[in-house]
């Protein structure tokens, strides 16, 4: 009888690939609305930083000329690329397994992007690691989700 729940196609999704679930959501939510705010009022940005690049962040002086260089085609990348990211995990969500396809090589796509519009930016460790570890999280419930996909 066990084993009938186990392997029933509409098995209940874990709470591991729940909560990777919602947190992609969350993430990629916020993401979206912060790249299209910045690709609206990108001509307002710009101005603010032409006079004074320099600020003062919590005590750190820090250079924002970059800014001015970046193409706003930038942000259009982003909010798409996020948009399949967020798509994939709602897939997944759904247990649909070519959700994972689309989550990976949209997440690996914004690892790139700003490395050709924004090559001045720091080496991203910290979005690698991320990224890595969600990839792998999602990875190891991609059996389960298939499963579900039946």
């Amino acid at each position: 009888m066990a084993e009938e729940i186990k392997n029933s196609p509409n098995q209940e999704r874990p709470q591991q690939l729940s909560l990777l679930c919602i947190l992609s959501f969350i993430g990629g939510g916020a993401s979206i609305l912060s790249n299209l705010i910045l690709y609206s009022s990108f001509d307002q940005i710009k101005d603010f930083f032409k006079d004074g690049a320099t600020q003062i962040i919590l005590g750190t002086e820090i250079d924002m000329s970059f800014i001015i260089t970046i193409n706003p085609d930038f942000f259009i990348w982003q909010i798409i690329l996020f948009s399949l990211s967020v798509y994939g995990a709602f897939l997944m969500w759904n247990m649909k397994m070519y959700g994972f396809h689309i989550y990976s090589v949209s997440q690996i796509l914004l690892l790139i992007i700003p490395e050709i519009y924004v090559p001045s930016m720091p080496f991203p460790f910290l979005e690698i690691s991320i990224t890595i570890v969600f990839i792998l999280l999602y990875f190891k419930n991609l059996k389960i989700i298939g499963k579900g996909a039946l």
